[in-house]
């Protein structure tokens, strides 16, 4: 399979809590990129082109960052998330966690 992502990623093992549509539930992150999210449903499945507002922690940060998101691809319980119009700042703190230079 072609590598189509323009930025790079990070591992991240932890929870994100989706809104679609006033329906919320949770999934699990597999990976973080500053474009984007790579997460496993819990709960019903989502359909490329659903717009959501994805909440989840990053390591070192105290509160969990909270973005609007697209789903841009769908494969069973697998998602990808691709995050729309970032703050600056978020996606500086996105970038540094990608690169390692944010952490426990």
């Amino acid at each position: 399979m072609e590598e189509r992502r323009k930025s790079g990623r990070a591992e991240l093992d932890s929870w994100v809590e989706i809104d679609a549509d006033g329906v919320r539930s949770r999934a699990t992150v597999s990976d973080v990129s500053t474009g984007g999210l790579g997460i496993a449903l819990h709960g019903s499945a989502l359909a490329p082109g659903t717009a959501l507002v994805a909440e989840f922690p990053l390591p070192g940060i105290g509160l969990p960052l909270e973005l609007r998101a697209c789903v841009v691809w769908a494969h069973d319980r697998h998602v990808g998330l691709r995050f729309e119009s970032v703050d600056p700042g978020l996606r500086e703190l996105l970038a540094s966690y990608v690169d390692g230079r944010l952490g426990p």
